[in-house]
């Protein structure tokens, strides 16, 4: 399980300078209201919640990109550039004119959804390595390689870069080079993506157990049993004063506990497996399950306030920007609702069923369906 050092794609020197110089100018931000969406579900705490200015009620298209390889990851944003997971690897597509830039191509398809820090996008792939791609040359800085697949969204901390894989481990490493800090060891595979809030690390596992460890020494703090797998990402939220647990399982039940002590403050009954992670804004819960339901829940009691029916099953996280709540379903779908009600305000046609949970910049909303078609709604 140590790091590797060699890359196996090597552009020739001038494709290799092309990229690097199309990347750089995307990267500057030229365009008005671009904001940075860096990891999976926006944040740290991963509430999937942004104050960019958000786009209108109304999505309508203003390009299509089909960059002819399947995805099942969700898009991050930095400047002008957007980088995504496919089957084959990674994509960096120009959000001005929606025009492919670059592909990075692995050996197992990447699920999970990347983060950027600087120079650097972390990612894993399902090829059993961890990557640290320059995202200016498209070049490797250095690779985890292990004996499982690497389906976690990872996350960003200081100088550590945190991710998890099949083998049931939690990885800290330092994300200058790769060298393993910290591992912890859960009882089945790691699907879920950690999250992060006063020094612990929240992360789900299909051991059945969401794990709180301290993410400088990943020593075990506590540990909530559920009722079967949580695959979903966990959400950190601040509510009355109090730092609190939100995510799902497959149990059927959506959770909330506490951030110190790892005691159940409520439980809500969701009615079918719950893949998708909550996103929170300050005043309501959103999650979807593969009912096709999406749930607003309370955060003091998780009380249902409303939900709304999709047309297929909801495996992405909802995003929220202002008084809206966007989410993709397999109804190849993606809806817009308001905030305050569930009721839908407008929706959008995709080619393909889709896993992705929506990002917004500026005035965007970019999301991806299945057969890899890239759409920035305005």
């Amino acid at each position: 399980m140590s790091p590797e050092k060699k890359s196996k794609i090597r552009p020739a020197p001038f494709q290799l300078c092309l990229i690097t110089v199309l990347l750089i100018l995307s990267a500057c931000g030229r365009g008005p209201n671009i904001d940075n969406w860096i990891c999976f579900k926006g944040d740290p705490q991963r509430t999937s919640f942004t104050g960019a200015e958000k786009p209108t009620g109304i999505l309508e298209l203003k390009w299509e990109l089909n960059i002819g390889i399947p995805t099942a990851s969700s898009p991050v944003i930095s400047g002008d550039t957007l980088y995504i997971g496919t089957d084959s690897g990674l994509v960096a597509v120009n959000i001005n004119g929606g025009k492919l830039l670059a592909e990075f191509r692995t050996t197992g398809q990447v699920f999970s959804t990347p983060a950027i820090d600087g120079r650097l996008l972390y990612f894993g792939s399902w090829d059993r390595k961890f990557y640290a791609l320059d995202r200016f040359t498209f070049t490797i800085a250095w690779e985890f390689a292990d004996s499982g697949a690497f389906d976690v969204s990872p996350l960003v901390d200081n100088a550590i870069v945190y991710t998890g894989n099949f083998t049931g481990y939690i990885y800290a490493l330092e994300k200058a080079t790769g060298k393993l800090i910290w591992s912890f060891k859960s009882d089945h595979w790691v699907v879920s993506s950690p999250a992060i809030l006063h020094g612990r690390l929240f992360i789900g596992s299909s051991d059945s157990r969401l794990y709180c460890l301290d993410k400088n020494t990943g020593e075990l703090v506590w540990r909530f049993k559920a009722g079967a797998d949580i695959a979903g990402t966990p959400a950190v939220i601040s509510f009355d004063n109090n730092d609190r647990i939100v995510f799902g399982s497959h149990d059927r039940h959506i959770y909330c506990v506490d951030c110190n002590s790892g005691q159940e403050i409520w439980r809500f009954n969701a009615g079918s497996e719950v893949f998708s992670s909550p996103a929170f804004d300050g005043k309501r819960i959103y999650c979807g399950a593969t009912d096709g339901q999406m749930f607003c829940l309370d955060p003091s009691d998780g009380g249902l306030l409303w939900q709304f029916t999709s047309g297929d099953i909801v495996y992405s996280s909802p995003t929220v920007a202002g008084n809206r709540v966007y989410f993709t379903s397999n109804d190849r779908v993606a809806y817009c609702l308001l905030a305050e009600s569930g009721v839908l305000e407008t929706s959008f046609a995709m080619k393909a069923p889709s896993n992705c949970t929506p990002v917004i910049a500026g005035r965007h909303l970019y999301v991806a369906d299945l057969i890899g078609n890239i759409y920035a709604l305005h």
